[in-house]
């Protein structure tokens, strides 16, 4: 934080910066979302993310031969079909 503390503890490969209070974080090749306390919100098990805008965040899964399936997620990951 601004003092100093630390908040999220240093066990993630990545932190990205926050947008609507979540940051995204990477650890093992897998992202997933942590609040402003450091407590995982949106557990790490996508294969990339891209940041909350306007309440939804872009994730995706990896399939296989380079194919892979896009969602977007809210806040609480109810995941809304590319």
């Amino acid at each position: 934080d601004k003092t100093g503390k630390e908040v999220i503890p240093l066990k993630y490969d990545d932190v990205g910066g926050f947008s609507e209070g979540l940051a995204k974080v990477r650890l093992n090749w897998k992202h997933g979302f942590v609040d402003k306390t450091g407590k995982e919100v949106i557990p790490l098990k996508y294969d990339g993310a891209e940041g909350f805008r306007k309440g939804l965040a872009k994730v995706y899964l990896y399939l296989g031969l380079g194919n892979r399936k896009y969602v977007f997620i809210d806040k609480q990951e109810k995941r809304l079909f590319l």
